[in-house]
């Protein structure tokens, strides 16, 4: 496998504006642990929902330039991206227009969540109207969405519609017993996995995990199923290019 570091596509290091890290010294710890995981590439994706103050653009990318310099500090082959993880409602593409939603690192590819208990219509509407708008949507931990994680015939027709799936990597790393993670691996295996991202919130029971889950993967999935999210499908990304 080519490895120049790993892409994490979805996380919350920017200090002091979600859920995520809560100052400057957090952040620091966390991009030292995330570094640390072989991550090379992390997507900066605060929360953005329906309904709160809408979100000024330029603060959020002015904010994650200079978490980049940070990350710079650590290492030079270290580079923080921007971006959203935007909770689906009607509309996200004018919102995009109003410079009040960010698409990932200012490309096409779109980080969108949907509730646990999203009806599948809805689901699939939702991401339907993102493509039509030129979008390419990237389903967020789809292993929480239970009308996708349930039934795989509903990943698939997401899939064939133009949508990506990302899942958590600690969501992966669970034991011999955890059917969640064995199902997740075998959507892996079964090429329905796009990208992995730590959605890491903090240092401690939200921190960033990335080699900790590959090396378990390694043992039980092919190498060429690793390369194409690892590598393959991380050059496209970078490259504003479409999987």
């Amino acid at each position: 496998m080519e490895q120049t570091g790993y892409l994490d596509l979805h996380s919350h290091i920017l200090p002091g504006v979600d859920d995520g890290s809560k100052d400057w010294e957090m952040t620091m710890q966390m991009l030292q642990m995330i570094y640390d995981q072989g991550v090379r590439h992390i997507v900066a994706t605060p929360h953005n929902y329906p309904g709160q103050k809408k979100q000024d653009n330029e603060k959020i990318r002015a904010l994650a330039e200079e978490v980049n310099q940070r990350a710079k500090q650590i290492a030079s082959d270290f580079e923080v991206l921007c971006g959203n993880e935007v909770l689906y409602r009607r509309g996200i593409p004018q919102e995009i227009e109003d410079n009040h939603v960010l698409t990932l690192a200012d490309s096409r590819y779109l980080l969108v969540e949907f509730y646990p208990d999203e009806r599948y219509d809805d689901v699939y509407q939702g991401l339907r109207e993102l493509i039509e708008s030129g979008y390419r949507p990237v389903i967020a931990h789809m292993e929480r969405v239970h009308a996708l994680f349930e039934k795989e015939e509903n990943i698939w027709e997401v899939i064939k519609l133009g949508a990506l799936v990302q899942v958590n990597t600690k969501s992966l790393m669970g034991g011999l017993f955890d059917r969640r993670s064995a199902r997740l691996r075998k959507y892996m295996e079964n090429g329905m996995i796009h990208f992995l991202g730590s959605d890491c919130h903090n240092t401690a029971e939200r921190a960033p995990l990335m080699e900790d889950c590959i090396e378990k993967l390694r043992k039980k999935l092919p190498e060429s199923c690793l390369n194409r999210i690892l590598c393959e499908n991380r050059d496209q990304f970078l490259q504003k290019k479409y999987i």
